[in-house]
């Protein structure tokens, strides 16, 4: 009788299982609508290395451990066009073309005065990439159509 009862290894590996293929089905769905949102489009991701990225408190390292980004990466890789980006200061180097500023949650450029939110300023920098264009101020006023000194 005893030998009819899972293990509760075998049952950890069930349920293991379990989680992994929803969050793999997770990720084959938001892909999909993403690829056929933007249909024909260049779809630029950082190409990140997670072991630099795993030298901070338990917690954050688990957590990204247990991130996919690879997964998602190579997901959206067969349903539309991928380019691997270079991460190196994208939240540090200005958009408008000047120079890299400390750290912060506010990026303040020195050299032109620009102040935007620093997720905000490295997605414009990783745009840049993918249009393979270089940084220049006239640019940046087509992006944000106000130029300089965003509140």
């Amino acid at each position: 009788e005893a030998s009819r009862k899972p293990s509760l290894r075998r049952v950890l590996e069930k349920y293991s299982r379990r989680e992994r293929n929803r969050a793999r089905d997770f990720i084959h769905k938001v892909t999909r609508v993403i690829a056929e949102a933007f249909r024909g489009y260049v779809h630029g991701f950082e190409d990140i290395k997670k072991e630099k990225m795993l030298k901070k408190s338990r917690t954050h390292n688990r957590n990204i451990a247990k991130s996919n980004w690879k997964t998602i990466i190579s997901l959206m890789g067969y349903k539309s066009r991928v380019q691997l980006l270079n991460p190196h200061n994208s939240t540090r180097r200005c958009s408008s073309g000047m120079v890299n500023a400390p750290k912060g949650a506010l990026y303040e450029c020195k050299g032109c005065g620009l102040k935007i939110d620093r997720q905000l300023n490295a997605c414009l920098n990783l745009y840049l990439q993918v249009e393979g264009l270089s940084p220049s101020p006239k640019l940046f006023v087509g992006f944000v159509g106000g130029g300089v000194g965003l509140p």
